[in-house]
């Protein structure tokens, strides 16, 4: 299990802007990519925009497959504990996290706590205090057979309990989601995960967008990192998930000026 000061070799830091001082809510960020890649986009691209509105933005490179379950999740928590305890040399306030797909079902994880079947002797892990959930993997039911089969591996018997949205109770933070009504996974997935955190008594605000394919993240078509991934897309109406996001990020009192 990687510790706070072996995690922070994986972490790209983007302290929020110079105009913002004192103690700023922080953000743990994971990129989707089906567990096999990391979109620069979902991370540099969420990274810089976090910044300017005033958070401390952490973006993960956590394990991809062939690792499997626990190694993502133990990077994520690892993660989560360096953003508050660790040695980075910023002033943090509420700790958050944001997650894309992959990222979003990561992120999911660290919402809902434990998950017993694939750790040894973690009673107590660390959870964020606010979560975005982009098009976020909520439930393996909700994909194809197929699909959970190459991402679970020998873990498949454990698709239930590697299914946040069936153990949200009121104990999981807040959560902003939003999908595109055109992206087959994630609206499904995230009408999921916005009818768990409900019946849980969570705090929760979805947005879905009529245009916009899976991955399209800050759908403002630029691209990050040189790797040219086809998804990358502009569309105007969704990009504005953002504003949204802001405007919830100050209703829940994480923004605060």
């Amino acid at each position: 299990m990687p510790t706070q000061a072996s995690i922070s070799e994986h972490i790209t830091v983007y302290p929020a802007h110079d105009r913002f001082t004192g103690p700023r809510p922080s953000i743990l960020v994971l990129p989707g990519g089906r567990y096999r890649e990391l979109p620069p986009h979902e991370g540099e691209g969420y990274a810089r925009w976090l910044s300017g509105i005033g958070l401390h933005a952490f973006v993960l490179d956590y394990r991809l497959l062939p690792e499997t379950f626990p190694a993502p999740l133990e990077d994520a928590r690892a993660a989560l504990g360096h953003i508050r305890y660790g040695s980075h040399g910023l002033d943090v306030g509420p700790v958050g996290v944001i997650g894309s797909s992959a990222g979003g079902h990561l992120a999911g994880l660290l919402m809902t706590g434990t998950v017993l079947s694939i750790e040894d002797g973690v009673a107590d892990p660390p959870r964020p205090d606010f979560a975005v959930l982009a098009y976020a993997l909520a439930d393996f039911d909700l994909l194809p057979p197929a699909a959970v089969e190459g991402l679970l591996g020998d873990l498949i018997h454990l698709k239930d309990e590697l299914s946040p949205a069936k153990h949200v109770d009121a104990s999981v933070c807040p959560a902003f989601v939003w999908a595109a009504a055109q992206d087959p996974p994630g609206l499904p997935n995230s009408l999921e995960w916005t009818r768990a955190l409900a019946a849980a008594g969570v705090p929760v605000e979805l947005h879905v967008y009529p245009r916009g394919t899976h991955g399209i993240g800050l759908a403002d078509g630029v691209e990050y990192g040189g790797q040219g991934h086809v998804f990358i897309a502009r569309e105007e109406h969704t990009a504005t998930w953002t504003a949204a996001c802001e405007t919830w990020l100050r209703a829940e009192g994480v923004l605060k000026d």
